[in-house]
């Protein structure tokens, strides 16, 4: 019987929900790294002398090892790079600075805080007088490694989740002897492109590290290796492709493996920084593992209605029902147990930055593309039994400037 009935109401209903509830849960990922409190001189200020040092005083300890400020002049010229006086982990790192002219300076520091991810800014403060205001020392973005950074982890991990699902999901519809396809053909390919595009994303990890935390991770020395945990997570990640191509192995590992791959990337750095680490890694688990079913069910079902493929209606409705009903349960509950772990939800509203109006522009986005859907299900599809190419066409377009944003706030801290 070809997949070509009508969609009941309840159905289309629960199909936007869990699709509101997926997009929406999926910004949750994104964990505060460690954020700059106090700085001294503040920011801005005009102080009569130069003063003896400069002082950052952070939400939490961070790595003093790793941390560093390059001082600028009026003209954006750096005039010097100064180390920290403060060693191992602190909360405030204290920097010895003398013989500052007068005029404005900007102060460009970094460090890596808890969870292995180095983070950066810049303040003004003038000795004497004022003789500039918004010193430009930022390369173009095309130049900065954070950038394509994020670019490519999104990609990766976004393909990992994804593909990982769609197999999970076509391993237990073969059990169930609803349609499957033998992936055999297109695994070795896609696996090697996975592991060549997990070495390039951390290459350019690295690529935004300090050098002397390069040095260390290449020395392959054992504290260092620790404080940059997405190294070893993606490390794992790349090994256990690699296992997957190997044939006669046990058949539960065929189904191990895509798993054993998504808690990796669950330990792949915002975990590490909270309070119970053990407990954070649990619930990101639960998380991406509950959005890799959604997601694959969804590839799933789009592939089968592509392929033509007969079935029983009955049973592929309760089989996407509860499948899509578990992953939903898992992606809400840990989304939410996630956000009390990580940051305080009334700080996100009390103090509004540039990642809550990107989660407002996510939200807006979301609803527009679930009106879209909505449309296409009940009326394109359901009432005159084609697609309006027009709206699947606004949908994919939303659904790349959904991507856009999400890039943009994993590389970003959530306020408090």
């Amino acid at each position: 019987m070809q997949f070509t009935y009508k969609f009941s109401k309840t159905s289309c209903f629960v199909f936007i929900i869990i699709l509101i509830l997926g997009i929406f849960m999926f910004s949750q990922q994104a964990a505060a790294h460690a954020t700059l409190e106090k700085v001294t001189p503040s920011h801005n200020s005009v102080v009569e002398e130069t003063p003896s040092e400069i002082e950052l005083q952070f939400n939490e300890p961070v790595h003093a090892k790793y941390s560093s400020i390059q001082i600028y002049d009026d003209n954006g010229s750096e005039i010097t790079e100064v180390k920290p006086s403060t060693s191992g982990s602190s909360d405030t790192l204290t920097f010895p600075v003398k013989d500052l002219k007068e005029g404005t300076h900007s102060i460009y520091w970094h460090t890596m805080s808890a969870d292995g991810h180095e983070i950066s800014d810049q303040f003004e403060f003038s000795v004497g007088k004022q003789t500039a205001n918004g010193i430009d020392t930022t390369p173009p973005f095309y130049e900065q490694p954070d950038v394509w950074f994020g670019v490519l982890r999104f990609i990766s991990e976004g393909l990992l989740i994804t593909l990982a699902g769609f197999y999970l999901v076509n391993q237990l519809a073969k059990r169930l002897r609803l349609p499957q396809f033998n992936l055999q053909t297109y695994t070795a390919p896609a696996i090697w492109v996975l592991v060549m595009l997990s070495v390039i994303t951390v290459l350019i990890y690295m690529m935004t590290l300090s050098s002397d935390v390069i040095s260390d991770v290449l020395s392959l020395q054992k504290s260092t290796l620790l404080q940059t945990p997405f190294i070893l997570a993606m490390v794992a990640v790349i090994v256990l492709l690699i296992l997957f191509t190997i044939k006669n192995m046990v058949s539960g590992w065929y189904i191990l493996a895509p798993i054993l791959i998504l808690i990796a990337l669950s330990m792949s750095g915002h975990a590490w920084s909270q309070t119970v680490p053990l407990w954070s890694i649990i619930i990101r688990t639960i998380h991406i593992i509950g959005m890799s079913f959604w997601l694959g069910a969804l590839i799933y079902l789009i592939v089968t209605v592509l392929s033509k493929a007969q079935f029983d209606v009955k049973q592929m409705k309760s089989f996407l029902f509860k499948l899509n009903l578990g992953a939903v349960t898992a992606i809400v509950v840990s989304g939410i147990l996630m956000s009390i772990d990580q940051t305080n939800i009334l700080t996100l509203w009390q103090n509004i930055q540039t990642w809550s109006v990107l989660l407002i522009v996510k939200v807006v986005l979301t609803v527009v593309m679930m009106l879209l859907g909505f449309y296409q299900t009940t009326k394109a599809l359901g009432k005159y039994q084609h697609t309006n190419k027009f709206i699947l066409f606004g949908e994919l377009s939303i659904g790349i400037i959904l991507i856009l944003v999400g890039v943009i706030m994993s590389q970003l801290n959530i306020p408090g």
